[in-house]
């Protein structure tokens, strides 16, 4: 019997996923577009000690994906979702928004019009609608569990 090719584990982000976050951010900015900066590794930090970020770790413990969000209110804020070149095709990103859903708070995100990896597609595959905005070159998205009245209420 062959050992299972892809093995992943999903968890909360703890402080010692810093660096292996970090890692991962940095292979993936340039799609988003972004870049590491001077405060990216504070943002990392505030957001993983937020309690409502996660990652996904391979077989070996190492990160390879990671959803950074924090909680305001009610509302859950996604405001970085990344996955490592070689972990892509594995369904990473689903599962690490799929863990954010089973709060069962509204989440909202927004992706900026120069993505590289087709994420307004990507969130309205997760059930994310588009919501209104004042800012110009980012497409806000929201989702809330089935039933809510802007889930009901949503465009179809």
């Amino acid at each position: 019997m062959e050992p299972e090719p892809h093995v992943t584990t999903y968890r909360v982000a703890v402080s010692s996923d810093q660096a292996g976050i970090l890692e991962v951010f940095a292979e993936v900015a340039s799609e988003v577009p972004t870049a590491v900066r001077p405060q990216t590794e504070a943002y990392i930090k505030r957001f993983v000690a937020s309690g409502q970020s996660w990652v996904a770790t391979d077989a070996d413990g190492k990160i390879i994906g990671y959803a950074l969000a924090e909680k305001a209110a009610d509302i859950i804020s996604l405001v970085y979702l990344g996955v490592a070149k070689k972990a892509r095709g594995q369904h990473i990103s689903t599962a690490l928004v799929s863990k954010l859903k089973e709060s069962g708070v509204p989440i909202v995100t927004d992706v900026q019009s120069d993505n590289k990896s087709s994420m307004v597609d990507r969130f309205g595959r997760f059930g994310f609608v588009k919501t209104p905005t004042v800012f110009t070159g980012k497409t806000k998205l929201r989702w809330e569990k089935s039933g809510t009245p802007a889930s009901r209420d949503a465009p179809t």
